[in-house]
């Protein structure tokens, strides 16, 4: 991601322990699914129309490790379809494997991870606590009022002591990077890649 400077308008002291993604739980977050988006948008096909969207994946996931989720992405290029999903649970990271049609698990992995928070402390800013984020729906939420389409991953990263959602978005002919802010979602960068300025270059 390119350099951004980030002017908060009025942001408390934060409180974050570890680079951690809010809980997907709750009810009154609406349900994204991707394959809506690209009906909107003609892109859609009939075995995109069967994936599981990101919140359904996010609840499996939680069943199994009911922690918080630090990484969740659709890969569609594999042979197999599917959704790879991080979540940090009691001092342990889960790198799970979801079939992105029938959710499926297909591959699970934990391993012992400590949290460090010295990259917040080292740029003074205290850690803000893991309920002062808002939810991946609700950053894939923000981040489709800018550019609608197909949402490809969602991760929680900090840069200079932000917290910070990079969400994916693919139109069919425009790749769109943003990023929302995890504690208030307001859109922090827009970056565009589009498949034509491509095929120009070629």
């Amino acid at each position: 991601m390119k350099k951004f400077i980030y002017i908060p308008v009025t942001v408390g002291v934060l409180a974050f322990g570890g680079v951690v993604l809010a809980n997907t739980q709750n009810s009154e977050t609406p349900a994204v699914n991707s394959t809506t988006n690209q009906a909107e948008n003609g892109t859609g096909n009939s075995a995109q129309e069967n994936f599981l969207s990101f919140d359904e994946v996010s609840s499996k996931a939680l069943g199994i490790a009911n922690g918080t989720i630090t990484d969740i992405e659709l890969d569609q290029n594999a042979r197999t379809p599917h959704y790879e999903v991080d979540v940090w649970y009691d001092g342990y990271d889960y790198d799970l494997k979801f079939d992105a049609v029938t959710g499926e698990v297909m591959e699970q992995k934990k391993e012992r991870e400590d949290r460090d928070d010295d990259d917040f402390e080292d740029n003074g800013v205290a850690a803000p606590a893991d309920e002062n984020l808002i939810s991946s729906d609700e950053a894939i939420k923000a981040a489709q009022a800018v550019a609608k389409g197909t949402v490809e991953k969602v991760e929680l990263d900090h840069e200079d002591g932000v917290a910070y959602y990079e969400v994916e978005i693919e139109d069919g002919r425009t790749d769109h990077e943003i990023y929302v802010n995890a504690t208030d979602g307001s859109i922090l960068e827009h970056e565009t890649d589009n498949d034509d300025d491509d095929d120009d270059r070629d």
